[in-house]
């Protein structure tokens, strides 16, 4: 493995783990709601303090997460395919290792911009890097699952995030999944 290699490898969980942070924030926040959840505001942020005073902002995020996962799964369905709520086993695996310490400066920004959606996006751009993408509304295909486990999958992922808040229309960017005898 090179370097650059291991080092987009240990990056990807911090980076799918803000992307989700903030899609989760973003569609909870539109008009209508993406998903009906109330844990990624401030509001709902206190009360999982109380339970989980340490991890509340993963709890939200878990919790969020779950309603997001099934919208998604209707969108784009369950067999076959990676989206940002159901992403392939070894990143979710590194994922859930990944510290909440290690992103003390995003957790504050990204604390301070709840429930404003312009805020919201403004920590989203970055992510996308350079990638640009057109709105179209329902399911998206992006790539392979191969595709997905790159910063560039999940920049496009993010810039079709981006479009789809920017201009209020629901968007559920996937990857299919590698199969045997499956090319593209």
């Amino acid at each position: 493995m090179t370097a650059d290699r291991q080092s987009q490898t240990l990056q990807l969980p911090l980076i799918a783990l803000r992307l989700r942070a903030l899609v989760l924030a973003l569609g909870e926040s539109t008009k209508p709601p993406w998903w009906k959840t109330e844990f990624m505001n401030e509001t709902g942020l206190r009360y999982l303090e109380r339970l989980y005073p340490r991890t509340a902002l993963r709890a939200a995020i878990y919790a969020a997460g779950r309603a997001a996962s099934d919208v998604h799964d209707r969108a784009v369905g369950r067999v076959g395919v990676y989206h940002l709520f159901r992403l392939p086993e070894s990143l979710e695996t590194d994922l859930n290792r990944s510290r909440e310490n290690s992103q003390e400066t995003f957790n504050s920004a990204f604390r301070a911009a709840l429930g404003q959606a312009d805020k919201l996006l403004e920590l989203l751009t970055p992510l996308r890097g350079h990638s640009k993408a057109d709105i179209a509304t329902g399911a998206r295909r992006l790539g392979t699952g191969k595709d997905m486990l790159t910063a560039a999958g999940f920049e496009s992922m993010t810039a079709v995030y981006h479009a789809a808040f920017t201009q209020g229309k629901p968007c559920f960017p996937y990857f299919a999944a590698d199969q045997p005898g499956n090319r593209r």
